[in-house]
């Protein structure tokens, strides 16, 4: 009987310190949250980083590099979602851990709230070639990012993109073309994944447009599909383990 008691009031107390805790508590990072934020590439790849460093959103003491957006922090590592990290998950959802039916805007990769959230049409990955407008694209360190030199494409293992051409109604191309026109030696660091419709879509056509009216070329800001400057949304991938 004392025992049962003891029991009792060890489990009255628990859930105490819970509801007490519950009650104060903030939570730092929401995977499925409600309406994303939208920012260009840029600001994706650099504010994701910042989230391990002092005074982000973690809390923690980590310093980043203010170009190649490495840290000297060996147990955790917080990034924007590469390319083969986008093709990964979308992969695992079309396999029997996943959804095995067409993903649709707000659904999720498992079709319950197990799953990675996913929005249709215009999401970024950390991909595309170096160059001087996504600058800090350009600079991040090569671990952040998948490089791909427009027009030729190469694939990268697990990156989801000539592999499943088809699946779920994705379609079959594997171009890869962001550049300036009349200048096509300058590329854009510009993807985007879940295009289209289908989660296994990707575009990565995207430019601005210069043109030639006989006084020197007019410059055309009309902000095209794959621009780098479009507020897009992200996601962020947390890594952690021992000497990462």
């Amino acid at each position: 009987m004392k025992k049962g008691k003891m029991l009792l009031l060890i489990f009255m107390m628990t859930i105490g310190i819970i509801m007490g805790k519950g009650t104060n508590s903030q939570a730092a990072l929401q995977s499925n949250g409600g309406s994303p934020a939208g920012k260009g590439i840029n600001e994706w790849i650099t504010g994701i980083r910042q989230m391990q460093a002092t005074g982000g959103t973690l809390g923690l003491t980590d310093s980043i590099n203010g170009t190649n957006l490495t840290s000297g922090n060996k147990n955790l590592d917080i990034h924007m979602q590469k390319n083969t990290e986008y093709g990964a998950m979308v992969i695992l959802s079309a396999s029997s851990y996943g959804n095995p039916n067409s993903i649709t805007d707000g659904q999720t990769t498992t079709g319950n709230e197990t799953g990675v959230k996913i929005k249709i049409n215009k999401e970024w990955v950390a991909a595309g070639t170096s160059n001087s407008k996504a600058t800090f694209l350009a600079n991040a360190a090569g671990r952040y990012k998948n490089q791909y030199t427009a027009p030729t494409y190469t694939e990268k293992v697990g990156d989801a993109i000539a592999t499943i051409g088809g699946w779920h109604g994705s379609g079959t191309t594997t171009w890869i073309s962001c550049y300036k026109n009349n200048a096509n030696t300058i590329n854009y660091g510009c993807l985007i994944r879940s295009y289209a419709g289908s989660v296994f879509s990707y575009y990565g056509y995207g430019y601005e447009y210069m043109s030639n009216t006989g006084d020197g070329p007019d410059y055309d800001t009309t902000r095209r599909d794959a621009d780098y400057r479009k507020p897009w949304h992200s996601r962020a991938v947390v890594v952690v383990g021992s000497g990462i």
